[in-house]
């Protein structure tokens, strides 16, 4: 279980959600980068969904410092989060920390460089900016920039198994899968969940197989073609 961790403006209420992740047993955080103010959602705002119903909470942002006991604290983007504050955050921990929502190839050398352990190459579900490239035409240029120095994984765009395979070929060590997981949740519960994961696992085990190859391992970058490329 991993935490993702949006960097508050306050240093001392980022750090109790570290302690928070610690005692909760979180094996990791990830900090999210690509957010240093909400996204403008045309849909969101059409409806009027501005904040959480009443009656729902995010609870993990109870009884913080600086706030009354028992009250929320407000989750404000942090615009002047800087790589020093990243930097900051892996010293607060002994957990490794991973950074979300690189796409160039120069932050992932920079995310390298202030400590992170691992780069997530997301363009946060195309959310946050509408002009944002796709996850997976960034994924080579991050995988070349880190260098095998830290593990690079893939978020967004993930759908059938056959994404999975080309994101592994592309260098990618594994892939976020999020909105499949909540369509499943959604129409079956956990069933739901489970039924949409053995369809991905069995999909990519397809999928390799077609490819000649009988682990990770043996995809590789030459076996994708892109755009009116030739091989």
């Amino acid at each position: 279980m991993w935490f993702l961790l949006y960097p508050h403006p306050r240093r001392e209420v980022t750090e109790a959600l570290v302690r928070r992740a610690e005692e909760a047993g979180c094996s990791a955080l990830v900090v999210t980068a690509d957010s240093p103010r909400f996204g403008r959602r045309t849909r969101d705002l059409r409806n009027g969904f501005d904040d959480l119903p009443p009656g729902c909470a995010a609870e993990n942002m109870r009884d913080l410092p600086g706030a009354p006991p028992g009250a929320l604290t407000d989750i404000p983007m942090h615009p002047a989060a800087s790589w020093r504050d990243f930097a900051e955050t892996v010293g607060m921990t002994s957990l490794p920390v991973w950074v979300k929502g690189v796409l160039h190839p120069a932050d992932a050398r920079l995310a390298v460089e202030h400590g992170a352990a691992g780069v997530i190459v997301s363009n946060h579900g195309g959310r946050q900016c509408d002009t944002a490239a796709a996850s997976l035409d960034c994924l080579p240029a991050v995988v070349d920039a880190v260098a095998g120095a830290v593990p690079v994984l893939l978020d967004g765009g993930v759908r059938r198994g056959g994404d999975v395979a080309v994101a592994l070929a592309l260098g990618a060590a594994a892939v976020g899968v999020g909105r499949p997981v909540l369509w499943g949740l959604a129409a079956k519960g956990a069933a739901g969940v489970r039924e949409v994961l053995r369809t991905l696992l069995d999909e990519y085990d397809h999928t390799l197989a077609l490819c000649g190859g009988r682990r990770n391992t043996d995809l590789s970058a030459d076996m994708v073609v892109r755009g009116d490329a030739a091989w």
